[in-house]
């Protein structure tokens, strides 16, 4: 799957956006009538040309992302195609965050795993979008964070298609508390106080 690098780049706001309004009519006078526009988005297209906005359209619709026809009254249809709504969904997968409270309420949030062999990319996958979350490694198959994170831990198993295989429970008044918390504190800068 060909994807867009820039996070921040015009096919991928873009593609957002149809996701968000779902089908639009595109009107001839004004390319973007009809989308619902966020302001990054809206900055980019008021900064873009006509035929720029027309060749990014093109471009996405080479790509199979959206499908575009052409009215009778010389407006389009863009719809998002199946393969745009994986790409739109793998992008809210890079922006996942776990949110920091205000003050950590003693509880570790674990994350369990047991992937079979055939699935080995959707566990590297895992890993490291574990690893970018600030998850700290208890054992190879369990990692622990200190925030709750059940609601992106569905998100990722959904994204990887592993939700068989991953289990989630919260701990407390462990014995590796000190260790764990100096794991997380090295990870990330943030020191946790009970």
């Amino acid at each position: 799957m060909v994807e867009f690098k820039n996070k921040n780049s015009f096919p991928r706001q873009l593609l957002k956006a149809l996701a968000i309004s779902g089908a639009v009519v595109l009107a001839s006078g004004n390319p973007y009538f009809g989308l619902n526009i966020t302001g990054a988005l809206r900055k980019q297209l008021d900064r873009k040309k006509w035929r720029e906005f027309y060749k990014e359209l093109y471009t996405l619709k080479y790509r199979k992302r959206i499908n575009v026809s052409q009215n009778q009254d010389g407006g389009y249809n863009v719809e998002i195609t199946n393969l745009g709504k994986k790409l739109v969904a793998k992008y809210n997968l890079d922006d996942l965050v776990i949110k920091q409270p205000d003050q950590w309420d003693g509880f570790w949030r674990f994350c369990s795993f047991d992937i079979p062999g055939p699935k080995k990319q959707a566990r590297q996958a895992l890993l490291s979008k574990l690893k970018e979350l600030g998850f700290v490694m208890a054992q190879k198959s369990l990692w622990v964070h200190p925030f709750e994170c059940r609601e992106e831990l569905a998100i990722i198993a959904n994204a990887y298609k592993v939700e068989p295989y991953i289990h989630f429970f919260v701990a407390h008044d462990l014995d590796k508390d000190l260790l764990f918390r100096k794991k997380f504190s090295e990870k990330s800068g943030i020191y946790l106080k009970s």
